[in-house]
């Protein structure tokens, strides 16, 4: 699949099953996660794979960390975050890790950490595998802290869930570009007029 092919046609899938990505394929992934723009080449990022008996671990801190944020939680809603870690046959947690103190700003180190879960969706889409990036609505707690060892300047970004499709999805419409796009001009904004196809 050429470059801007896998751009074009990259999806999230939510239906992933085993097996889970080979070893050559995880490396391949994770290696391109690090060619995202770094001001500075800090890698203000670290990853957690999370596959096997890993997925239980996580699922248990997921639960943990619901109910610490909301102690009044239904079971049933702490069994969702628990489940979470089981959607796929892996995960990559994506942990944001900005230098403290460094001349260049954490919105920008922060920047750089979300793009690597973007370029493990299309390097695993690449791959002929399946991709989602899904998050909880907290990104830190005692049950995930313990687990992932994140420091104070540390959160979680969220993970990439990877296996198999299960079913190929339609190709996606395409974008409609006019409104989301303008052209600086000399006279101020203009209008995006696309090419005539």
């Amino acid at each position: 699949m050429d470059a801007l092919a896998t751009l074009l046609s990259r999806r999230s899938h939510a239906a992933l099953v085993a097996p889970a990505p080979s070893a050559a394929q995880l490396e391949s992934m994770l290696r391109a996660a690090t060619t995202v723009p770094d001001h500075g080449s800090l890698r203000p990022y670290r990853f957690l794979v999370s596959e096997g008996a890993g997925r239980a671990r996580f699922g248990d801190a997921l639960a943990a960390t619901l109910l610490e944020t909301r102690p009044d939680a239904a079971p049933e809603h702490v069994e969702s975050a628990r489940g979470k870690a089981f959607m796929a046959p892996l995960q990559v947690l994506l942990i944001a890790s900005p230098r403290v103190g460094h001349k260049i700003p954490e919105w920008e180190q922060l920047a750089t950490a979300a793009c690597t879960g973007y370029a493990l969706t299309l390097a695993a889409h690449a791959l002929g595998l399946g991709a989602i990036w899904k998050s909880a609505p907290f990104d830190r707690g005692a049950g995930l802290t313990a687990l992932l060892g994140l420091a104070p300047h540390e959160r979680l970004l969220g993970w990439i869930n990877v296996g198999q499709l299960k079913q190929v999805l339609a190709e996606r419409p395409a974008t409609e570009l006019a409104p989301l796009v303008g052209v600086l001009a000399a006279d101020g904004v203009t209008a995006y007029e696309p090419p005539a196809r």
